[in-house]
């Protein structure tokens, strides 16, 4: 089926574009995968594009890759055109970085449309959780593709100081490679127009985990992964040209200086992406160790009503109809980490206030069990606060996570 041509659907196009700015300005704090789907104009052909021609492997083939771009490059050229010239960008870093997203969406939601969300107690808790000498063979995956989402982290910025990470797509090569891209979320006030994604960049940050190895530690994979992006980067901007000519006048090459800016975001991103997947990898840990403590339901913020009439209805078409309704205004079912998760309070030592407390970090422990103790599962020794005179005890600390 040959794809629309955007002149020739102006008014659907429109109307896309004003419904979008309409939702956003009200739920600019929610996931990631939901302000893409409400954002953008061309979510729903991209989606079909993508089942079409790849079908339920997370593994792109070129003829998606190629027809995605293409795509997106017809969107991309109406949203400019619309737009003043000194407006528009002076390089198609953005409408690269829309392919890579639109890419991983829709493998997302082709895969489920599955959301892991962790609150604010259990995020704080994997932030002071070592994860370096864990086997990534020990972790667990419960789809080939679904969303984990954190929270904003507002000293996690990625690209400058108003986009902070706020989760990331995960999915699953052929059990041999795990793509991450961390996603980011901002808090500015400023007023969103429907033009913006494809003048203003949606941050994230790009990273592999090789999964060949499963006695690999996660330091290790991850030393690896940023030595190998590295070389590719450098390798690709040794073969591009700095100029190219074009009827005798030499013209700086722009496939360069993209390459130039995306080794920079490497570089620049990188000890952000490594506090990030501390949040990556516990998370992915916890549904390991505990896949028994999440609970799906829909979000907190669903309106009662609908929810209501889809609790009493008799009929399996009514649900379906209700279902429908809420998914178009933004509503989606939620797995709900850490149901059973409280933070323990404090050590405390002869009642003096006054010292400071500090973070005594947790861990992961192999813990051996089973008949002859011949089996492995993780469990989650957490980490505590403690007071300023226990940092000297060598009884290891922590409060052991069991269902």
């Amino acid at each position: 089926m040959p794809l629309l041509t955007i002149q020739r659907h102006t008014t659907t196009l429109e109307r896309m574009r004003k419904r979008a700015e309409e939702i956003i300005l009200t739920q600019a704090e929610r996931y990631h995968p939901e302000r893409y789907r409400i954002s953008r104009p061309f979510v729903k052909q991209a989606v079909s594009l993508y089942r079409n021609l790849t079908g339920i492997t997370t593994i792109s083939n070129s003829d998606t890759l190629n027809a995605m771009y293409s795509m997106l490059r017809e969107y991309y050229n109406y949203e400019l055109s619309l737009l003043p010239f000194e407006q528009r960008p002076n390089n198609i870093q953005n409408l690269v970085n829309q392919h890579s997203l639109t890419m991983h969406y829709s493998v997302w939601s082709c895969h489920g449309k599955q959301i892991f969300h962790f609150g604010d107690e259990i995020t704080q808790q994997f932030r002071h959780t070592d994860i370096d000498q864990i086997q990534i063979g020990l972790i667990k995956f419960p789809y080939n593709a679904f969303y984990m989402s954190f929270g904003i982290q507002n000293d996690l910025p990625i690209g400058n100081n108003q986009n902070f990470v706020d989760g990331a797509y995960i999915s699953v090569i052929s059990n041999e490679l795990i793509q991450i891209v961390l996603t980011t979320n901002t808090i500015s006030t400023r007023k969103k127009l429907s033009s913006d994604w494809a003048i203003i960049r949606d941050r994230y940050y790009f990273l592999t985990l090789s999964l060949k190895e499963p006695s690999q530690t996660i330091s290790d994979i991850l030393e690896k992964s940023l030595e190998n992006d590295l070389a590719k980067s450098k390798e690709s901007l040794e073969k591009v040209q700095k100029t190219i000519n074009v009827n005798g006048i030499e013209i700086k090459s722009r496939r360069r200086e993209n390459i130039k800016i995306e080794l920079d975001e490497l570089l620049d991103g990188f000890p952000v992406c490594g506090e990030a997947l501390k949040l990556i990898i516990n998370g992915l840990c916890y549904l390991s160790a505990y896949p028994d403590d999440v609970e799906l339901r829909w979000s907190d913020d669903t309106p009662k009503p609908l929810l209501d009439k889809i609790n009493s209805a008799t009929k399996t078409k009514e649900v379906q109809r209700t279902t429908s309704k809420l998914t178009s205004m933004g509503y989606t079912k939620i797995n709900y980490c850490g149901k059973s998760f409280e933070i323990k309070p404090s050590l405390v030592l002869g009642g003096n206030n006054e010292l400071r407390t500090h973070w005594r970090r947790g861990h992961w422990r192999n813990q051996p069990h089973g008949l002859n103790l011949s089996q492995r599962k993780i469990i989650w020794i957490m980490p505590v606060m403690v007071k300023k005179e226990k940092l000297d005890s060598t009884e290891e600390s922590g409060h052991i996570y069991l269902m």
